[in-house]
């Protein structure tokens, strides 16, 4: 295959690269997605499409710039036509048996080709597209106003609703949720990792998104997951601050690395400090799938995965059992944080995720119960 043939190539496949990028770019950037795995991997491709066709067109490349490109060609043209009765066009016409010089070869100054400003302005018009395809629908109640601005203005009780909260909205649930007849294991007890102050914990948190090849520990995971919902006092109190000691918040973890723990997805028992293994097998994959394309979501050797069941909130909050259900998941987030940054290793909170596809590897209804937030954890 020649130069001409390769540059034909890799033109006709940049362009659906480049027109990939800019729409990829663009969902990254509206969902905030870090490492996107379609994005990463095109625009290496895309790279080196783009290397190809510079080693194919070098030649003219090389003669655009230097001037050089159109020497051969016009040392060719026709020397013996008569002067005065032509005009200076056919002064430059080839001789027999010769090549005319063509623009690609030559160094005339005529600007870009027609098809590359037609292939730029595709690229620019379907990615402006794609910025308002992006955008989320105007669905709010008052002029400008997104569904996020309803519902906080919604949850906004009056003196009216005050005194409506003391009707029930339904009744109440149990506090702890259960998986009768599951494997179980038994975590080893909480060993508080080497002293590290709060304050040196809280300077150091960082989110973490490259992770080392070792496995977690059931002693590290024990240590995480007791600070994340563990129990810590009398009465069932946990390890995160909870409106009205109603723990809306259960705790499910991917284990796909843990040293003695068979991979799957277990739920968290903080009652017996004990993990119910819901479905078995690896689901790293998976969870990029779910994660939009998030490739450290299927590196890291467990993903903690935070859900809310809204009725243990519901029933005495009513509207207001959203809000808390949602500051719940960040005190827990936060202190997954410190426990990991404290025992060496880091974490990361992901928001951006398709709610379904979470919910169904939980085998949750996402009504009733609901995944809220992802925290892939692992050493540095």
């Amino acid at each position: 295959m020649g130069r001409r043939e390769i540059g034909l190539v890799s033109s006709t496949l940049l362009l659906p690269a480049a027109l990939f990028l800019a729409v990829t770019g663009l969902v990254s950037d509206a969902l905030d997605l870090n490492e996107f795995v379609l994005h990463k991997y095109v625009g290496y491709t895309a790279a080196v499409l783009a290397l190809v066709h510079v080693g194919a067109h070098w030649p003219s490349l090389v003669g655009f710039w230097t001037g050089r490109g159109g020497r051969r060609s016009r040392a060719a043209t026709a020397t013996t036509a008569a002067a005065g009765d032509r005009d200076s066009a056919a002064d430059m016409a080839p001789a027999p048996g010769t090549e005319p010089a063509s623009e690609a070869e030559g160094s005339s100054p005529r600007g870009i080709p027609r098809r590359a400003v037609l292939a730029a302005a595709g690229v620019g018009a379907t990615g402006f597209a794609a910025g308002w395809l992006v955008r989320p629908a105007d669905v709010g109640r008052l002029p400008g106003e997104d569904v996020g601005a309803l519902y906080h203005r919604a949850s906004t009780p009056g003196i009216a609703d005050a005194l409506g909260a003391l009707v029930s909205w339904g009744s109440q649930p149990a506090r702890t949720k259960e998986y009768p007849g599951a494997a179980r294991f038994e975590l080893p007890p909480v060993t508080v990792p080497p002293e590290l102050s709060v304050a040196s914990a809280i300077e150091r948190r960082r989110s973490l998104r490259d992770y080392a090849g070792r496995p977690l520990t059931t002693g590290e995971l024990s240590w995480l997951l007791g600070a994340a919902s563990g129990i810590t006092g009398p009465g069932g109190l946990r390890a995160a601050p909870s409106a009205g000691a109603q723990y809306p918040i259960e705790t499910y973890v991917a284990v796909t690395k843990v040293d003695g723990l068979e991979p799957g997805i277990y739920h968290y028992a903080p009652a017996d400090h004990a993990l119910e293994r819901v479905r078995g097998g690896t689901f790293g994959g998976d969870l990029v799938i779910a994660g939009l394309g998030q490739e450290f979501l299927g590196q890291a050797p467990v993903v903690v995965v935070l859900s809310a069941i809204f009725q243990r909130l519901r029933w005495r909050y009513r509207e207001r059992a959203y809000r808390y259900a949602l500051i719940e998941v960040g005190h827990i987030g936060q202190n997954v944080y410190l426990a990991a940054e404290a025992a060496g290793f880091g974490a990361c909170a992901v928001g951006a995720f398709l709610d379904d596809a979470v919910n169904g590897l939980l085998e949750i209804d996402g009504v009733e119960e609901a995944a809220l937030m992802l925290l892939p954890v692992g050493p540095r």
